[in-house]
């Protein structure tokens, strides 16, 4: 008697395991299932974006003016293609939120702003009431630009736009270079988007970002604008 409870147990128990197992192979079936779905889907994703290097804010004519920045060559394998060259003309709106969503009408692939290097904000624009603070309640509603974004000012965006095809590399990245190059000289600390975000909500210091100028087609960094 003792002797067939045990194999009655025994045979229960593989029973009830082989179960479990089939269910952990099926579940473990499906994960691999899901993960090559996504993959497969953000390789093709990848054919469908841009990559902006930077991103330019403006104020004309009652307007905001918005623009980004494209390198010359391909994110993905740093080879000149097609693909790499996008069009991206300077579009405008009420708001900055217009003026984005203005240009996102008008790329034929999606921006992705995750390897974006510079932000910048001309002089007009942040002159203007309202325009700035607007701007920074959608940035940390939306999360469009990376936190650790490079932040600077110009007087003249499309002056700056204009040194580009002098530049050994697309814009975003030689502004990155220049501004982390010089930083000690001006003895000021880079601002990036994050710290800009939170300080226009503690309001516990004034921030100072790099004013660029273009002087002969150089660009120069003489001296900062403050943001109180």
């Amino acid at each position: 008697m003792g002797k067939t409870m045990k194999i009655q147990n025994y045979r229960k128990n593989r029973c009830i395991h082989g179960k479990r197992n089939g269910k952990q192979c099926v579940v473990t079936i499906l994960i691999v299932v899901m993960l090559m779905q996504i993959s497969g889907c953000s390789a093709t994703e990848l054919e469908d974006r841009c990559f902006p290097m930077l991103a330019a804010v403006d104020y004309r004519l009652g307007q905001v003016q918005f623009a980004y920045g494209f390198p010359e060559l391909s994110n993905k394998d740093a080879t000149d293609t097609e693909e790499a060259k996008v069009d991206a003309p300077m579009t405008s709106g009420a708001d900055f939120k217009e003026a984005v969503s203005a240009s996102t009408l008008e790329l034929d692939k999606k921006a992705d702003c995750n390897h974006m290097k510079v932000f910048v904000l001309s002089s007009t624009f942040l002159k203007q009431e309202g325009v700035y603070e607007n701007m920074i309640e959608y940035l940390q509603q939306q999360e469009l630009f990376p936190r650790n974004t490079y932040v600077c000012v110009t007087n003249d965006v499309t002056a700056l736009f204009d040194t580009e095809e002098a530049l050994p590399t697309d814009l975003g990245s030689y502004l990155e270079e220049y501004l982390k190059n010089h930083e000690k000289e001006h003895d000021s600390e880079l601002i990036n988007l994050g710290t800009l975000m939170d300080e226009s909500e503690n309001h516990v210091k004034t921030l100072e970002l790099p004013l660029l100028t273009v002087e002969e087609g150089a660009i120069l960094w003489k001296e900062n604008y403050r943001i109180a």
